[in-house]
C-alpha cells in the first residue's frame, strides 16, 4: 500500500549569490521569501520562497561551483512553473533580459512549453496547460 496524504513540497538548490536570487524570482514570479534560517551553528542558511500557497523552492546559500551535467546525466534536470498565459510570461522576461532556450512550443499533451534558466543557470520549465491537455485539472 502505497502512503496517502503525499503532496510535493519544494525542490532545493544552492545560489552564489541570494540576494540576486530572491530579487530575480520576486521580478520575475512575484516569489516572497516566507522563511529565513541564518548560519546557526555549522547548520546552512536557507530561505524558503513561495510562488502560490504552499508553492516553494528552497535556496541554500553559498554556491561557488557550477556543475556542467551531461545531456544523459541520471538525476535532477529542471522544475517546472505553471504560468496562465506562456507568452505574456515570456514578454514579462524579455523586460529582464531572460531569454528562452528554445521558442514556445506544445508538449507532448498539448501543453505550451519553453525553458529558461535563473541568474545561477537553474533550468526552469515554464508550462501553460491548455483545457485540452491529458493533465489538465481545471
Amino acid at each position: 500500500m502505497a502512503i496517502s496524504g503525499v503532496k510535493f513540497g519544494h525542490v532545493a538548490f544552492r545560489v552564489a549569490d541570494v540576494e540576486r536570487a530572491v530579487r530575480w524570482y520576486a521580478d520575475a514570479f512575484d516569489a516572497r521569501k516566507v522563511f529565513h534560517a541564518p548560519p546557526d551553528g555549522g547548520r546552512q542558511e536557507l530561505m524558503f520562497l513561495e510562488f502560490a500557497r504552499g508553492q516553494f523552492i528552497e535556496i541554500f546559500t553559498h554556491g561557488t561551483e557550477k556543475t556542467a551535467m551531461p545531456s544523459t546525466a541520471i538525476g535532477y534536470q529542471h522544475f517546472c512553473l505553471v504560468v496562465d498565459d506562456i507568452h505574456e510570461a515570456v514578454k514579462h522576461l524579455a523586460t529582464m533580459n531572460v531569454v528562452p532556450h528554445r521558442p514556445v512550443r506544445e508538449g507532448r499533451s498539448k501543453y505550451l512549453i519553453t525553458f529558461i534558466s535563473d541568474p545561477d543557470d537553474n533550468m526552469i520549465e515554464l508550462m501553460q496547460i491548455t483545457p485540452e491537455s491529458a493533465i489538465y485539472r481545471g
